[in-house]
């Protein structure tokens, strides 16, 4: 029996009180064994909620199992554990680190304030596997900011295709959760290929 099948009987057979299991396993061993615990208790919703938020307070986990606790809260979707990300954030000094809990806050009804930053460190920087990651951060802000800084970094005449079809994956996410901001997008400067995309886009699903 693999560890994903074992992960999955101890689930079947013991459903929530596995959790603190679980959470140990997330934090304390190899990352596919992690990535295995972290599907489990996303399965198991809001019932995770109080013991996340109990580890989510312990400093002296690794901080890349850190990193998976701050991804989950912002996958359950519990605003309970806004304070904790936030409290978490100051521990991180590196944007990659920063970019994931930032993303969470904006899943949780953040997104108006972590736009700013992410907006900041989107103009500012030319990594691009930590332009994409904030392209995908922004995506869950649900903010008229949001739509601006994709668009204008679309504009660029240095902006490859594929990091220009993940803005506009990006720029759908958000028009899917906030349609008005379609006439916002429009008023903007130079963003008919955008728009003219975006529409393509949906005509084709």
């Amino acid at each position: 029996m693999n560890r994903e099948e074992l992960i999955n009987r101890i689930v079947e057979e013991k459903g929530t009180e596995a959790i603190p299991a679980l959470l140990d396993l997330l934090v304390n061993e190899d990352s596919e064994t992690a990535h295995i615990c972290f599907d489990a208790l996303l399965q198991m919703g809001e019932a995770v909620v109080p013991l996340l938020i109990e580890k989510m307070r312990i400093t002296n986990i690794d901080p890349v199992s850190r990193l998976y606790l701050a991804d989950l809260a912002g996958e359950i979707g519990n605003r309970r554990t806004v304070t904790n990300l936030y409290e978490m954030l100051k521990d991180f000094s590196d944007e990659r680190s920063q970019v994931v809990i930032y993303e969470a806050l904006a899943r949780l009804g953040e997104g108006e304030k972590v736009v700013g930053v992410l907006s900041l460190m989107l103009s500012e920087n030319n990594d691009s596997e930590l332009r994409d990651q904030v392209i995908m951060a922004l995506s869950s802000t649900n903010s008229s900011m949001a739509v601006k800084a994709l668009a204008e970094l679309y504009g660029r005449e240095t902006t490859d295709k594929s990091t220009k079809a993940f803005i506009l994956e990006a720029i759908h996410s958000i028009l899917s959760r906030r349609y008005e901001l379609k006439n916002y997008l429009q008023s903007l400067h130079n963003v008919r290929e955008i728009t003219e995309r975006l529409y393509q886009w949906q005509k084709e699903n």
